[in-house]
């Protein structure tokens, strides 16, 4: 499902993602390495996550079957 969401984000804000979150690069690398400032690296990360849990959200809805009165 995140593949699948992450395939509908625009080609700059997946590749931030993926670099961020699935490759463990911290901001400063994935500007370096994409030759971008520091500052529109982490706005592309913003809106690339803000992105998946609008896509993703539906998918992970509580089911209402936790605990209750715990």
């Amino acid at each position: 499902m995140v593949w699948a969401a992450l395939r509908q984000s625009p080609p700059r804000q997946r590749t931030v993602v993926v670099l961020r979150y699935y490759e463990d690069l911290s901001e400063p690398e994935v500007a370096r390495l994409l030759r971008l400032p520091l500052g529109t690296v982490k706005s592309l990360g913003r809106r690339g996550l803000a992105r998946l849990r609008s896509r993703l959200a539906p998918s992970f809805r509580p089911t209402g079957g936790g605990k209750e009165g715990t």
